[in-house]
């Protein structure tokens, strides 16, 4: 493997999991605790028991009370729920005990939890919950030099979605080594458009590294101890449509286009290239490739100015500008153009401040090289989002490309103005936010039915029953009609009888 020397720099902050806020916060004076019998709430609720320890219960007593009581006592011998466990330190504040239910499952839990109910000196019961970090870090040696997957919050999707292989995406650039130590697994095959020939390998490895270093941002192979993590364990189909002089012709490119599409594995096809003169070849190409079902991704161009390059610019692809980081601020960076077409934005570096793009390269290699920071574009920040758009089909594969479009751009973190702008378009990819909401099937925006509840600051009252996740995926509220909660800020996803999940941003 070619020796690497890594850039030194800290971890950035993630982007934050809301969208903008404005006002004033409102909190009680003080909180007046009402006890909650979670278990018997949720009692029919697969994920609250997912997370439950049938075989150990929590039990709270009211001030004053003791466990040496004689219903309690009581309780506890009828179940064999005698060896205590686990106990408060600070049993002035709240009294608990955790005792061992022998043989518990959850029909078990749940008689124990009833019976508790009757017991006056309990004020609730309930087993012990298990929690989770918020991310599953890959075992990949350079995982900690990757900032962009980093930050739009991969590492915590991948709790849920590592990848499907039976997912397909199209490449269309300078050609892939895929002999790469990385990619080999998960380079499937492809074309070289160029030469039309079978090896759609680069021609010259030593110098044609971009189709392979955006490969690696997509599909480098993840959690096999090696190199860098790609945004997903899916295939990757080779379109050498750029000579070694990183140009295409729109010939080369709309085969390429028409190529990929053709296949049926490939769902979405990456552009990481662009021209600021439109061609109708390359136009009619990407149609056809969407009306075969195919989402196009494209890179939105590196003049740093007003408008957005072609075929980022067509209609029926999604245009992604870049995000830079100085490792605590995130910014349109400044190479990345900019304009009404502009649709999503991705990490894609800054070279200003060091904070660039670590990928696969030919010879299994891996980018950048030395102390330079020279990987940094838009080019970078459309494979960012087409591994998004891979894990949450992955998790979803009937998800069709107008359904994964506004999955996208509903998830997305909002930058700049409100809503969409002509700089951050709808917002950053966010990988669990798109996965965690891809479990149900997101309908067109036409036909969404009415999500039934109003928000007041972080209050949301229902209008009809709901449920109400947290990012973790964990249901955490179930409201009837009327009925009302206050969350804490962050992003929530709220599923109606509809079945449709939204994203709550407060």
């Amino acid at each position: 493997m070619m020796e690497m020397l890594l850039l030194s720099f800290t971890t950035p902050n993630r982007l934050p999991l809301q969208k903008g806020f404005n006002g004033r916060v409102e909190v009680p004076v003080r909180i007046e605790r009402v006890p909650r019998w979670y278990a018997l709430e949720m009692e029919n609720d697969p994920t609250y028991w997912a997370n439950a320890r049938t075989d150990r219960i929590v039990i709270v007593l009211r001030k004053g009370e003791r466990l040496t009581s004689d219903n309690v006592q009581s309780l506890l011998k009828r179940y064999g729920a005698t060896r205590v466990v686990g106990k408060s330190m600070f049993p002035d504040v709240i009294n608990f005990y955790v005792v061992e239910l022998p043989g518990g499952n959850r029909e078990k839990a749940l008689a124990f939890i009833r019976d508790a109910q009757a017991v006056p000196e309990i004020a609730y019961a309930e087993p012990e919950i298990t929690h989770h970090v918020m991310g599953c870090p890959p075992n990949d040696p350079y995982w900690n030099y990757q900032w962009g997957p980093y930050v739009i919050w991969a590492d915590s999707a991948w709790c849920h979605e590592t990848g499907d292989t039976a997912i397909m995406v199209a490449v269309v650039d300078q050609g892939v080594d895929w002999y790469h130590e990385d990619l080999y697994n998960n380079v499937w095959y492809g074309y070289d458009y160029v030469d039309d020939d079978t090896d759609p390998s680069p021609d010259d490895p030593l110098n044609e590294h971009h189709g392979t270093h955006v490969a690696g941002v997509i599909a480098a192979s993840l959690n096999n101890s090696t190199g860098i993590a790609g945004m997903g364990n899916v295939f990757i189909y080779a379109a050498r449509a750029l000579d070694e002089s990183g140009s295409g012709q729109s010939s080369w490119i709309a085969n390429a286009i028409l190529g990929s599409s053709s296949e049926p594995r490939v769902r979405i096809i990456n552009m990481s290239l662009g021209s600021s003169a439109p061609s109708y070849l390359v136009q009619e190409a990407c149609d056809t490739a969407w009306n075969r079902g195919k989402l196009l991704i494209a890179a939105s161009g590196n003049d740093g100015s007003y408008g957005i390059s072609y075929p980022a610019a067509f209609s029926t692809v999604i245009a992604v500008g870049a995000i830079g980081t100085d490792g605590n601020n995130f910014y349109l960076a400044p190479y990345s153009n900019y304009g009404p077409e502009q649709e999503l934005t991705a990490p894609g570096g800054d070279a200003n401040t060091g904070y660039c793009i670590l990928s696969t390269v030919p010879q299994d290699g891996y980018a950048d090289y030395g102390t330079g920071c020279s990987w940094v574009g838009t080019s970078m920040a459309a494979p960012h989002a087409s591994g998004v758009a891979a894990l949450a089909l992955s998790r979803v594969p009937s998800l069709s490309n107008s359904e994964l479009r506004n999955l996208l751009a509903s998830t997305a973190i909002d930058m700049g103005d409100p809503g969409r702008d002509i700089y951050y378009g709808y917002g950053v990819v966010c990988a669990v936010c798109a996965v965690l909401a891809a479990p149900t099937r997101i309908a067109e925006k036409a036909d969404l039915p009415p999500v039934r509840y109003t928000v007041k600051g972080r209050t949301v009252v229902a209008g009809e029953p709901l449920v109400i996740y947290d990012l973790s995926g964990k249901s955490i509220a179930r409201l009837k009609g009327g009925e009302s909660i206050t969350l804490k800020r962050g992003v929530y996803f709220v599923k109606t009888k509809g079945g449709v999940e939204r994203v709550l941003a407060f």
